[in-house]
């Protein structure tokens, strides 16, 4: 059954303003089925660079599929980059804008591959395709109420007796132990879970990375992922991680690079427009699904999880959600760190308005949770307000602009 993806109507936007348009995102995020089955894209033609028979015609002449149609989809083409000049010279040989379509779909981020990225500069438009967030999986609506936060329309008050925990729900613990990807979502046990992920791990190892670059050991890179996924929603420290397994800083940094740009990993930039003194400027680093941080920490049951990791879990679980609400309403997404201490996990840039949010894994806040907060609105007057995000079932007014909103709605 095809669930709509929040990020459909965007794309349909984004038909009408350029003639290409390309979706990324990690392995197995859904990107074929929302292609195959969204109904902006009836009509299109569909070739996958994943058939050998379609590559090989690609890798000898990639004109004949390229003319076959007016509208055309090349799923997985990131792996003949040929491919790529042969859509630009179709797209500047058209006599009047949007005179044809082409949607190029991959799981790498064609945006860091730059042989790809200058290739179509100027003529396409790029979208991820994150993982479900829990909101979207269950077929509700997109959260508007987060743009009404930036225009300071403030939410009232209110109770939700339905995303109390009940007997039946699966814990929190076990949601972010599953993860987001949708083939996890038929899973039962905790056993076909890790056996899942670790399916994934070892193809992604054998397959996507070794069509971006060339990994000398894999072992090394698996300790690299490792230390990553232990120190999920840390500062990313190159220098601690190449000590710590004995590979150099570069081949480090080489490694973390390919996971941003086959779409697994995350490095949050801080956010540096206000003045303070002594800030972090180093990235935050998130893999994109609690899930598979859990699998690469050796993770092999629920239980097992401790509290620490949990509420590096939650945060990751949250910022999967900001990542596509950010791509949807086209929003920056930043941390912001002293080295004093005084930190908010995410900083929402909308436009000239930002709004700082924290995350906190528990079922009660207080005046005490929003400190950080509001030395950060006191540094910053134009932010439009504040929000915690939280494991509670009510939206609380902390002050006159800063809010504790359960997770679930967004």
């Amino acid at each position: 059954m095809y669930i709509k993806r929040w990020l459909a109507d965007k794309l349909s936007a984004s038909l009408n303003v350029s003639s290409v348009l390309v979706l990324t995102g990690a392995r197995q995020t859904g990107k074929t089925t929302l292609l195959k089955n969204e109904p902006i894209f009836e009509g299109f033609k569909y070739f996958s660079l994943d058939d050998l028979d379609t590559l090989a015609q690609v890798q000898r002449d990639p004109s004949p599929i390229i003319n076959s149609g007016q509208n055309i989809i090349i799923d997985e083409a990131q792996r003949e980059p040929k491919i790529l000049y042969t859509v630009k010279k179709a797209v500047d040989a058209q006599h009047k804008p949007r005179e044809r379509r082409f949607i190029l779909s991959g799981s790498a981020n064609f945006l860091l591959l730059k042989s790809i990225s200058e290739t179509l500069a100027g003529r396409a438009t790029y979208h991820t395709l994150y993982p479900f967030t829990p909101s979207e999986y269950r077929g509700k609506k997109k959260p508007d109420w987060i743009i009404d936060l930036f225009k300071k329309i403030y939410p009232e008050e209110k109770e939700f007796p339905e995303i109390k925990d009940t007997n039946n729900a699966p814990s929190l613990t076990q949601i972010l132990y599953r993860g987001f990807l949708p083939p996890v979502f038929s899973l039962n046990t905790p056993e076909e879970i890790s056996i899942w992920w670790d399916g994934y791990i070892k193809t992604y190892l054998e397959r996507d990375l070794r069509d971006l670059s060339h990994i000398t050991s894999l072992t090394d890179f698996r300790n690299v992922m490792q230390l990553l996924a232990l120190r999920t929603a840390s500062i990313v420290d190159q220098t601690g991680i190449s000590r710590d397994t004995g590979i150099s800083q570069p081949t480090v940094h080489r490694y973390i690079s390919l996971l941003e740009a086959s779409n697994l990993f995350v490095r949050l930039r801080p956010f540096t427009k206000i003045k303070a003194k002594s800030l972090t400027k180093s990235p935050k680093g998130y893999f994109i699904d609690p899930g598979l941080v859990c699998q690469l920490a050796g993770y092999r049951s629920p239980e097992a999880i401790d509290d620490k990791f949990k509420g590096n879990l939650f945060e990751s679980l949250i910022l999967l959600n900001l990542l596509v609400i950010a791509d949807i309403y086209q929003m920056n997404i930043y941390h912001w760190r002293t080295r004093e201490g005084k930190e908010v996990d995410f900083v929402l840039e909308y436009g000239r308005d930002i709004l700082p949010v924290e995350v906190k894994l528990s079922s009660r806040v207080a005046y005490g949770d929003i400190q950080n907060i509001l030395y950060f609105i006191g540094l910053n007057p134009k932010a439009a307000g504040g929000m915690i995000i939280y494991c509670g079932n009510r939206i609380q007014k902390l002050s006159p602009n800063v809010f504790a909103v359960p997770w679930q709605l967004l």
